[in-house]
């Protein structure tokens, strides 16, 4: 009896050693044959750049303070806040019937000189003619004298007569002296009166849009205070500070891109104007302006810019999606949809831009690199190839290629970005096979 409950213990185990050795064995059958889907994105040619951003505000070219040549009442004011104006367009028009009345006084008195000047000259004429007339008395007397024809007396008389001819001469030379003076005189006060005159009119020194006015008609102008102050905004201002690591990519007329949020999605485009050749003292920068035609007028004073300087720029050079690449022993690998296997293979990284990174050696043009599931991946693992609805392979395959645009992120599988020393994001570790909707084959 003993013996027959020893015998049937040992069946018994062994039934049930059988039985867990079965459930064991054949899900490892199954691990061994399962093939993991992961999604692909093809090689390609793109354009990276490195773009250097300056942050700056939206200012005027060109900035006046109009200030009066000379103090007034103000008669009339022509133009107001937000008007656009033209060089030489009357701004305020001051009182100016006084100097009006100077003006017609001064003309009055230059007509009064002129005349004067004319009689004066007719009298200089007139003394001319009779002075000349004594001299040649006086030189016959002489004759007549020094041959004892006349008397001494005779010749004094002579000399006498041109005296006094001779001094009435020099006194209407002297007349026409004054009375040109006084013409000269009266002109210049005319002009100057003139001046006061246009000067009763304040103008606009450049043509832009009036950004402030403090006067009305009416009110009192001087020459210590600015009643407008004109912008000129077709031609807009940037000035940013730049590093001077950086001042040395700038040159005077270069193009740059100026982005303005507020203003437009599109970016304007910029030129370099100018260039301090002498850093900031405090902020140890080198002061840059960029000039920015604003022809649609979207841009107003105080607005927040960006420039956008490309300081390289590499063509036709090879990329992946960043995600593609992963760590692997302290180097960085791709894996290659190879058939129907996942290669590892070890490359060498260049640039990496806006989630593209440009592969200097290891791959070739048009090759698919695996972008989905890679922590869990191993070489020589077989893989499948997702399909996209249409039925095309390759998540990922679209894009322009400039400045690395239009790279498709479908490649990530949702795990946290393993960031390396080159900058580049690598996808973090999947769920292994049995938990990831990805490998539900394995699954019994």
């Amino acid at each position: 009896m003993r013996t027959r409950n020893v015998v049937l213990a040992v069946c018994l185990t062994t039934m049930v050693l059988t039985s867990a050795c079965g459930k064991t064995d054949a899900p490892a059958t199954s691990a061994a044959g399962a093939v993991t889907s992961v999604k692909t994105a093809a090689v390609k040619r793109a354009t990276l750049t490195n773009t250097l951003t300056l942050s700056g505000k939206i200012e005027p070219s060109e900035t006046v303070n109009v200030v009066p040549k000379s103090s007034g009442k103000a008669a009339g004011v022509y133009a107001d806040v937000g008007q656009r104006v033209s060089a030489g367009a009357t701004l305020i028009q001051m009182e100016n019937n006084d100097i009006l009345a100077k003006i017609d006084a001064a003309k009055a008195a230059l007509a009064a000189s002129q005349a004067n000047l004319e009689r004066s000259k007719m009298q200089v004429e007139k003394s001319q003619l009779q002075l000349d007339d004594a001299k040649r008395t006086l030189d016959r007397q002489k004759m007549l004298l020094d041959s004892g024809a006349i008397a001494q007396s005779a010749y004094d008389s002579a000399q006498m007569n041109y005296d006094g001819i001779k001094k009435d001469y020099d006194m209407n030379v002297a007349s026409v002296a004054a009375s040109q003076a006084s013409v000269e005189q009266n002109r210049a006060t005319i002009r100057q009166n003139e001046v006061d005159l246009e000067n009763s009119r304040v103008l606009s020194p450049i043509s832009g849009v009036i950004a402030t006015k403090n006067v009305n008609a009416g009110e009192s102008v001087s020459t210590g205070t600015a009643p407008f102050v004109v912008i000129n905004m077709q031609t807009v201002q940037i000035n940013a500070a730049v590093s001077e690591g950086d001042i040395n990519q700038f040159k005077l007329g270069m193009d740059v891109d100026v982005s303005v949020p507020s203003a437009s999605t599109k970016p304007f485009k910029g030129k370099v104007a100018k260039i301090s050749p002498a850093a900031d003292a405090k902020a140890k920068t080198y002061p840059v302006w960029v000039n920015v035609e604003n022809t649609d007028d979207l841009l107003k004073a105080g607005m927040y810019a960006e420039i956008h300087v490309t300081t390289q720029k590499l063509e036709n050079v090879l990329t992946v999606p960043s995600d593609a690449v992963v760590e692997r022993k302290g180097q960085k690998v791709l894996y290659i949809l190879d058939g129907d296997k996942a290669v590892e293979r070890k490359v060498t990284l260049g640039r990496v831009d806006e989630g593209i990174t440009q592969i200097t050696d290891g791959v070739a043009d048009g090759e698919k690199v695996i972008t989905s599931g890679l922590q869990a991946l191993r070489d020589g693992m077989p893989v499948s190839e997702e399909r996209s609805k249409s039925g095309q392979g390759g998540a990922g395959q679209g894009g322009s290629g400039q400045n690395a645009a239009g790279q498709d992120k479908a490649g990530k599988d949702g795990g946290k970005p393993d960031a390396n020393t080159n900058g580049e994001q690598t996808q973090s570790q999947q769920k292994p096979a049995g938990q990831s909707p990805d490998a539900q084959g394995q699954k019994q």
